[in-house]
């Protein structure tokens, strides 16, 4: 028994230590009407979440969309189902070089 769990410790560790930063760092990125467009730098080894929404008042369609550049993933954007709020992750898969995403926040009434 203490061999099982000794070996599900140091799995667990590793899962940890692989792959980029594990916490995850949350940006709130608002619009009031329009389009707004904003430019986010990932650090080396770096996965942010950025979540976006419409501030402004009769906002009807509401849409987020997360551009990736070389080096780097996001996610598709997926929205809350109890909110106006959207969601991406992006990550910065370069271990020594700091890289700039653009997310797009687009509110329309």
């Amino acid at each position: 028994m203490k061999g099982i769990i000794s070996t599900l410790v140091f799995c667990g560790t590793l899962s940890l230590s692989a792959g980029p930063a594990v916490a995850k760092a949350e940006v709130s990125l608002h619009c009031q009407k329009g389009t707004c467009a904003y430019t986010e730098e990932l650090g080396p080894d770096q996965t942010k979440q950025f979540e976006g929404y419409c501030a402004g008042e009769a906002v009807s369609d509401f849409k987020m969309v997360c551009h990736a550049v070389k080096g780097t993933t996001c996610t598709k954007p997926v929205a809350s189902p109890f909110s106006q709020y959207w969601s991406c992750t992006c990550t910065n898969w370069n271990a020594t070089q700091r890289k700039n995403v653009t997310i797009d926040v687009e509110c329309k009434d």
